[in-house]
């Protein structure tokens, strides 16, 4: 999984290779919690801070924020959830689809 985030006006990606069971509980968690229809700014700064922890803090929340196109934050934070929650799902040869996933 990668994300890019601009800095200094370069592109600069940050890799996560391995994703850790702890991460999987948090995506979980935060798959529950997020709803874009009532999505304030503590709302969204929990969900950065959870793509900051799932990275690893390679980078701060300032950074992502800093960072990233204001028209794909919502789009990468559910792309990070989605490919934890598709990783750990074809390794239960599951549909991450599925509602019981």
């Amino acid at each position: 999984m990668e994300i890019t985030l601009k800095a200094e006006n370069q592109d600069k990606t940050y890799s996560l290779n391995f994703i850790s069971g702890r991460a999987l509980r948090k995506t979980i968690e935060m798959q529950k919690k997020f709803n874009a229809n009532s999505l304030d700014e503590t709302a969204l700064d929990t969900m950065v801070d959870y793509v900051v922890d799932l990275f690893q803090n390679q980078f701060t929340r300032d950074e992502f924020y800093d960072g990233i196109a204001a028209n794909k934050i919502i789009e990468t934070i559910v792309g990070c959830i989605n490919s934890v929650i598709g990783q750990t799902s074809n390794a239960m040869g599951t549909d991450p689809a599925s509602p019981n996933v």
